[in-house]
């Protein structure tokens, strides 16, 4: 419907309208092919591999150098101004940029940490929980400050659908200690990367977060009577080849700040509503109808990993970004088949406990 949007462009629709088919493919696609524990399993076993490969290139970056590739896109797309900073270089290994790296990092860490905190089997355990350390200390080579809050929100989340009250008091103790050290003390301030994660919990000593906060009064100003935005693709100083307007002159340093831009307080409803909505039903079959310890234990990694992110794209522009944003797309339907594959795998134990019996029962 954004075609016919007053102000729209008819070169930034078609520019920007993929996202719109990748959604819908990637989640009907998910759900009629993510419809058993083995192949979630397995899912997140190849996943694992993918985040070492980043994880890998990311170290190289660091300990090595960028390659010639790397410098030359660093030079003439003006990352170089937001990566290569006087007392930081920001990592973003095979990512579009340090951002989308490090808040996928949060994400793995939390998604790894919790998978491999249940496991039952002692090497796929030690695996998963070192991975999750990597993407932890990966995390901090990017120096994207609200990487953070991926894995204190899924912290939160686990503390609130984990129904075990140990845990629930471990992820919450655990949670405030990581804010009282970020938030109060100056602990590890020699340290550049601790140093630059804390200034995401102090946001009114922090000039970035303040210049953030007048464009998005700007922004709201120039909306205030568009109520269906100014267009799809028109948002971002990504978005100026398609003319010289507010919106493209203000870059979108948050996602929902994008899609309120471009589809105004009607779009982002909507698209809140859809992502949220499907989140919320996704924690209600972990709480309420998942019998198996095994599935509901992955799918809490899933939502909590999913729902950090949610929290990180407020402060960064990342999650509609490839691929994250198809990653999002396929984890959210997967929490949807939650109730279904319960239903299936509970129904094969029976099976197979059924086939055994009969089998002792014939000896």
């Amino acid at each position: 419907m954004e075609v016919v949007n007053p102000t729209a462009s008819l070169e930034a629709w078609i520019y920007s309208r993929g996202f719109i088919y990748n959604t819908f493919l990637v989640s009907l696609i998910t759900v009629l092919l993510a419809t058993s524990y083995k192949q979630i399993g397995r899912l997140m076993f190849l996943f694992s591999l993918l985040t070492l490969i980043a994880i890998l290139k990311g170290f190289w970056q660091k300990f090595i150098g960028f390659d010639a590739i790397e410098y030359d896109v660093l030079m003439e797309s003006g990352m170089y101004k937001t990566h290569l900073l006087p007392q930081i270089t920001r990592y973003f290994s095979i990512f579009t940029d340090a951002g989308n790296y490090g808040s996928n990092m949060g994400f793995t860490c939390v998604l790894f940490g919790i998978t491999g905190l249940f496991s039952k089997k002692p090497g796929l355990k030690t695996y998963y929980l070192c991975v999750s350390a990597l993407s932890l200390y990966s995390m901090f080579t990017t120096g994207t400050r609200g990487a953070i809050v991926v894995p204190l929100g899924g912290l939160l989340l686990f503390a609130l659908i984990s129904k075990n009250i140990r845990l629930m008091s471990a992820a919450t103790v655990g949670g405030i200690c990581i804010y009282v050290f970020f938030a109060f003390t100056y602990a590890g301030e020699s340290n550049y990367m601790i140093r630059r994660m804390r200034t995401a919990f102090r946001p009114n000593k922090d000039a970035s977060y303040l210049v953030r906060k007048q464009n998005r009064q700007k922004l709201a100003e120039y909306l205030r009577d568009k109520p269906f935005g100014e267009g799809l693709g028109l948002g971002g100083v990504e978005a100026r080849r398609f003319g010289n307007r507010l919106t493209t002159t203000i870059p979108n340093d948050s996602t929902y700040v994008k899609i309120w831009t471009e589809t105004g307080i009607v779009g982002i409803i909507l698209y809140l509503l859809i992502y949220a909505g499907s989140l919320l039903w996704g924690c209600y079959y972990i709480m309420f109808k998942v019998r198996n310890d095994e599935l509901r234990h992955l799918l809490t990694a899933l939502a909590c990993g999913v729902f950090g992110m949610m929290l990180s794209a407020y402060g960064n522009a990342f999650f509609t970004q490839f691929p994250t944003g198809i990653m999002m797309i396929m984890f959210l339907g997967i929490l949807m088949n939650g109730k279904y594959i319960d239903e299936r795998l509970t129904i094969e134990k029976q099976q197979a406990l059924l086939t055994a019996t009969k089998k002792d029962s014939t000896l």
